[in-house]
């Protein structure tokens, strides 16, 4: 039995319709009136901006909006996003989104608090400013799990994708509220949900993998596992998505104690490469390594494979029940209606060399340190091959 130490700072609430409660939130986390909302133009132009601003207006606090928010974030908009909550002088902001969104307010909610610009805290050059205003992550996909951690990814101004991280930057207040993911388009579902599975997965097989993060991260498989297809199949299912809302909490939990490996090491090196969206990427990126990864680690894939539902006798070897959840894995993946192929990126063989380097890069390091099977080069080229042939 492995030390550990496990802590959270993130209180979460979940509820169908609980993010209706967010004016009450606000009062309570921050003891102010006045909110920064943090969101992308996606959710600004279907109205689920403009609902949780009516929720708070209605109830007597002040709301500045941000929404300069894209898929996977830079500096040069957190940067943005912290000159609005310098101005605004608001003691509490708000996260609207997937991860992109959390992550800009996590990120900028501390960048706020001095004069130096994002890139100055990139792979953490320089500490962080006190925290001076409380935050409250409200997400609207099930994926990324940055309503419960304290690291942040966004590209710096070389468009490298790199990390920030904080103990401060764990959220004061997680809202988990099914019916925000029920416009998400199967295709998002799938990405985000394949993302959340792949966290759980990676902590729990990972190097810093103990007993509580097991004790997180097979719960996250179990849920993820059972409920991805049927809101893939039909997004209005509620009970579907709130199995995935806590999957997804669940995961993030499990990867603020015990980290990620191969599977985001190679999709933060695609994202640089191709901007490729980060879900897809890890999720294509596990489909090509999984197996690679059982080796002598017969046993935790096993635990994984029983957690998904995969394996049909428990009396079966262990090797034969590790291999079971790769199959259904890679299931998972197929029957979810995922783009397999990175064509469309722009991406082809001739460029698995560069993303192989990228992969070794030293921002992707503490990635492919904490896979339970260490990648080595000639690895890293393999894997850039079979994904870009």
């Amino acid at each position: 039995m492995s030390e550990f130490d496990f802590q959270t700072r993130t209180r979460v609430v979940y509820g169908v319709g609980r993010s209706k409660q967010i004016a009450e939130d606000v009062r309570n986390v921050s003891g102010g009136d006045r909110a920064v909302l943090i969101t992308d133009p996606g959710l600004v132009k279907v109205g689920v901006a403009d609902e949780i601003m009516s929720a708070l207006r209605s109830h007597g606090i002040e709301v500045t909006l941000f929404s300069d928010v894209q898929s996977d974030p830079t500096s040069a908009s957190i940067d943005e996003a912290s000159a609005v909550i310098r101005a605004s002088a608001a003691p509490c902001v708000i996260g609207l989104g997937g991860g992109s969104a959390m992550d800009v307010a996590k990120l900028a909610s501390l960048v706020a608090g001095a004069e130096h610009p994002t890139d100055h805290y990139a792979l953490m050059a320089n500490p962080f400013s006190p925290k001076r205003t409380k935050t409250i992550m409200i997400p609207t996909t099930s994926g990324t799990g940055a309503e419960m951690t304290s690291t942040v990814v966004f590209s710096n101004k070389e468009k490298r994708k790199v990390w920030g991280w904080d103990y401060e930057l764990s959220p004061d207040l997680a809202i988990l509220d099914p019916t925000l993911t029920v416009a998400l388009p199967p295709h998002l579902t799938a990405a985000t949900g394949l993302d959340a599975l792949v966290h759980a997965l990676e902590a729990v097989a990972g190097k810093r993998g103990n007993a509580m993060i097991q004790a997180v991260g097979l719960q996250a498989i179990r849920m993820i596992s059972g409920s991805l297809l049927r809101a893939v199949r039909n997004p209005a299912d509620l009970e579907a998505r709130g199995q995935l809302s806590i999957g997804s909490m669940l995961a993030g939990m499990a990867i603020e104690q015990g980290g990620t490996g191969i599977a985001h090491c190679i999709g933060h090196a695609l994202g640089t490469l191709a901007r490729v969206h980060h879900g897809r990427a890890v999720a294509i990126a596990l489909y090509h390594t999984y197996e690679w990864n059982i080796e002598g680690n017969e046993p935790i894939h096993a635990e994984i494979a029983r957690a998904m539902g995969a394996v049909e006798r428990l009396s079966s070897p262990i090797e034969e029940q590790a291999r079971a959840g790769s199959a259904f894995y890679r299931g998972l993946v197929e029957q979810s209606g995922m783009q397999l192929s990175l064509a469309a990126e722009g991406l082809s063989p001739a460029d698995a060399q560069r993303l192989a380097e990228t992969m070794a890069s030293g921002e992707n390091a503490p990635m492919r340190n904490n896979n339970c099977r260490y990648a080595a080069d000639n690895d890293l080229a393999r894997f850039a091959g079979q994904l870009l042939g």
